[in-house]
């Protein structure tokens, strides 16, 4: 089959992690991407020989592409996906899809119009211990699950919310929505589903719109119970994902079986680790004519569980997915 032609909007910062991840995999290359000036363009264009613009539409009509991925602000997503859709580019979109699930479904229904992959980027999931842990889980090798948590404790500087969109509700959201948006996923694809949160928020070290702070109980879909702690305010902290079975248990790694650690033979992803496995497996869906493995509604459950969280926070009580889930969230 012929080469995957790969255009990177916002091709620095993050983005120039796609780049590379692209060239790395056979049946790719990068030939284009687009950044806020030409000057931050040069070390891309030299690094992947390919043309550099400071408008998405410029690269969508200059260059032949089969697909994009899409490293800009959170609140930019929607509007870029859609168009390249509408120009029948296959869409690999940084988390979160958008901020707000009216401008997620558009970007669903872009895909689906135009017959065309939509993958959301949760690149944490393609780990082998973490690959693992989620066949342990439907296997039933953990017993039943009566608890799953997830901690990301990091530090973000105030420069960092100065910026002219971090921490903004309408392009980016807090902590739940930007930082710990990755293990939310990770909890709820580990576990099968979370069903209802209630959330307790605050904004505690930073000048910034949303939240620095938050505190959120689960109940998941299976009927095991969790929490979800975050924040960008300390220093020295560190993330981990757990979870605890009448038989076994996995903590960021560790296995555990009749209170025994075990060695398992862990399980590769498909198609390698990280983002390069993920931008792989995405590669090999528009070749195959399938859907990657994150697929656009895989991703925007994440989302469903933020803005849930969020309502719960406003509403100070208990919030059921399902009660945002099939709402259209106004932008």
């Amino acid at each position: 089959m012929k080469t995957v032609r790969y255009g990177i909007v916002g091709a620095t910062g993050y983005g120039s992690n796609h780049a590379d991840a692209v060239a790395a995999i056979d049946g790719a290359e990068v030939v284009g991407g687009t950044a806020r000036s030409e000057a931050s363009l040069a070390s891309f264009e030299v690094d992947h020989d390919a043309t550099g613009y400071t408008d998405y539409e410029d690269l969508f009509d200059a260059e032949p592409l089969d697909a994009v991925s899409i490293c800009t602000p959170s609140g930019t997503h929607a509007e870029i996906a859609v168009a390249a859709a509408d120009a029948g580019l296959h869409v690999l979109s940084e988390k979160p899809l958008d901020v707000y699930l009216e401008r997620v479904d558009r970007m669903i229904d872009a895909a689906d119009r135009n017959d065309v992959r939509l993958g959301g980027v949760f690149q944490r999931r393609f780990t082998p211990e973490r690959w693992t842990a989620r066949q342990w889980v439907e296997e039933g090798r953990f017993g039943d699950l009566l608890l799953a948590d997830t901690a990301v404790k990091w530090h973000r500087p105030q420069r960092y919310y100065d910026d002219h969109w971090h921490g903004r509700r309408d392009l980016d959201g807090g902590v739940l929505m930007q930082q710990a948006i990755h293990f939310v996923d990770l909890l709820q694809w580990l576990t099968g589903g979370i069903e209802r949160v209630t959330a307790d928020t605050g904004t505690m070290a930073h000048e910034m719109e949303c939240e620095d702070v938050a505190v959120v109980t689960v109940r998941f879909e299976n009927g095991a119970r969790g929490t979800i702690e975050a924040t960008t305010g300390v220093s020295g902290g560190r993330e981990r994902v757990e979870l605890n079975g009448t038989a076994g248990s996995y903590n960021s790694g560790t296995f555990v079986l009749e209170d025994e650690a075990v060695d398992p033979d862990l399980t590769e992803p498909p198609y390698g680790t990280g983002l390069e496995g993920q931008i792989g497996d995405f590669v090999a869906a528009i070749r195959e004519e399938r859907d990657p493995i994150v697929s656009g509604r895989d991703a925007r459950e994440a989302v469903e569980v933020v803005l849930a969280a969020y309502a719960s926070a406003v509403l100070d009580r208990p919030v059921c997915i399902d009660e945002v889930r099939d709402v259209q969230a106004h932008t």
